[in-house]
Order: C-alpha cells, then sequence, then structure tokens
C-alpha cells in the first residue's frame, strides 16, 4: 500500500476508535471512576517522598460522602462541614492527610476522565490504529498502558503537591517558596490543568512504543536521505 493511502487508512481508523473510546459511556465512565479511585488508595496510601502524608480517592457523587470522609480522617468533623460539591466532570475528592497534623486535612477534586481516562483511551485508540502483527499489537498495547497510567500517577502527584503538600497549608509536608513554588505551580499548569496534555503526552508514548528502532531509522534515512539527495 501507498505511505499516503497507509496514512488516510491510519487517520481514519484512529478517528473512529477515538469517536468509540472517548464518547461519554456512562457505564464506562462509572467503572473506570471506581479502577482510579481504588488504583489511587493503592498507590498513594503513603506519599512518594514522605510515610507521613497519605492520599484517599473518595466518590464525590456518593450519598455518603460525608462519612466516607469521616472515616478516612482522624477526630469528629468541625459542625456545619460541608464537603465541595460535584460539578462538571469533577467526580473524584482527594482527602489529603499529614500523619504529624492529624486535625488538619485537605480536600482537592478532580475529574478521572479527564486526568486518568482520556490519556489511557487515547493510546489504546492509537496503539489499535497502527496495523502491525497481534504479538506487536498486544506488546504494544501492554506497554502503552504501563506508560500511560505512570503518567496519570506522575499527573495526580503533581496535582496533590502543588494542591496542599508543598505549599502553605496546616497539613503541608513542606513549603516551597519563591522560583520553586512558581516552578511547580507552572508544572501543574502544564500537566494536570491543560487538556492537550492528555492527549499530546500519550501521543509521544506511543511512538516510543509501536515503532521499533529499524522503523525510526528508516524513517530518518527516508528524510535525510532524500534531502541530501536533492542538494545534490
Amino acid at each position: 500500500m501507498p505511505p499516503t493511502k497507509q496514512i488516510l487508512f491510519f487517520l481514519l481508523r484512529l478517528a473512529l476508535l477515538a469517536a468509540l473510546l472517548l464518547y461519554p459511556w456512562n457505564a464506562v465512565q462509572r467503572a473506570y471512576a471506581g479502577l482510579f479511585r481504588a488504583a489511587g488508595d493503592v498507590v498513594f496510601t503513603r506519599f512518594w517522598w514522605s510515610s507521613e502524608a497519605s492520599v484517599r480517592f473518595l466518590d464525590l457523587r456518593s450519598r455518603t460522602l460525608i462519612d466516607d470522609i469521616d472515616r478516612v480522617t482522624v477526630g469528629t468533623l468541625p459542625g456545619g462541614f460541608a464537603p465541595p460539591a460535584p460539578s462538571g466532570v469533577y467526580d473524584t475528592l482527594l482527602v489529603l492527610r499529614n500523619r504529624e497534623k492529624p486535625a488538619v486535612f485537605g480536600q482537592l477534586r478532580v475529574s478521572s476522565r479527564a486526568l486518568g481516562y482520556w490519556p489511557t483511551a487515547w493510546i489504546i485508540a492509537l496503539v489499535l490504529a497502527r496495523p502491525m502483527p497481534w504479538r506487536r499489537w498486544g506488546k504494544a498495547l501492554l506497554w502503552g498502558l504501563v506508560l500511560a497510567n505512570l503518567f496519570v500517577v506522575f499527573r495526580l502527584t503533581v496535582k496533590t503537591a502543588a494542591g496542599g503538600f508543598l505549599i502553605d497549608k496546616p497539613y503541608a509536608l513542606d513549603i516551597w517558596s519563591g522560583f520553586w513554588a512558581s516552578a511547580l505551580q507552572r508544572l501543574e499548569e502544564v500537566v494536570v490543568q491543560n487538556p492537550t496534555a492528555s492527549f499530546v503526552v500519550p501521543t509521544f508514548l506511543w511512538c516510543l512504543v509501536s515503532f521499533t528502532w529499524q522503523e525510526w531509522s528508516a524513517l530518518r534515512n527516508s528524510l535525510w536521505g532524500g534531502r541530501e539527495a536533492r542538494g545534490m
């Protein structure tokens, strides 16, 4: 098949797969949100560089949310306590705790869809859209999912660090200021708040898992070799 037709075929398959996977199917979104919160509870039981910090992932739309918050915190909730309200794509509440300061805790709203599902679905669509032998498909899909989920963990780490653990909060692990505080906030804007990161980063990860070194070398030779030939 000529290269132009291969590219068009790939783009058509990608468009169809992306439309199917990224469509907000309610059952799929609820299932993923449950996995997102369960995995988050396991991974963030202890925050990366401190055994004193932990993050609990709660269903923001749960009818028993106040009871759930009371269960994962220490002491009695203050009178008139009200958790953040769910809105739009926000469906998960992060409860941030510092074990050295048990009387206080932080709350952050996040979207399991925007932070986790979108990059995961996009890398699946990219892998499946490129025609490959079944074995390479399976290998690329496996490594793509591993890298996509590591990216999700990185985004959550940045979110919790910039949202409470490293800024001036009563439960903070440390307080960054000056250049480092600005750098952390900027990083959050780029990798967490910017929705294009959900698609740009997985695209680079897809390139890593879907192309062999020989294919990259052939592509480089076709590009640079063609330029040299034209220069001659």
